[in-house]
């Protein structure tokens, strides 16, 4: 048998080619597809709603410690949420 890539002569029941690794048979299971790609929409939503719910919660909170952490609490979640929801490339790094 010779392999489809390189024309190399290898044997009947080789799975690969030893020459240049190129697979002999066609795979019997489709790889799974690639995730979709996000875009910025996401975490520009997400800061618009937690500033909006800063600007009607803060004001509630008395001034000193309390309010500080409600800012706190704010950057917090602005964080988490734009980490967990930032875009992602297509791309496999390795």
């Amino acid at each position: 048998m010779r392999c489809r890539s390189c024309s190399t002569e290898i044997a009947e029941k080789a799975l690969i080619c030893y020459r240049c690794g190129a697979a002999t048979s066609d795979p019997k299971i489709a790889p799974p597809p690639p995730p979709r790609e996000r875009g910025p929409l996401p975490v520009i939503v997400a800061i618009l709603v937690i500033l909006a719910a800063a600007v009607v919660g803060m004001p509630q909170l008395p001034d000193g410690p309390e309010r500080m952490a409600g800012w706190g609490l704010v950057v917090v979640v602005t964080a988490v949420a734009v980490w967990l929801l930032r875009p992602r490339s297509r791309r496999r790094r390795r």
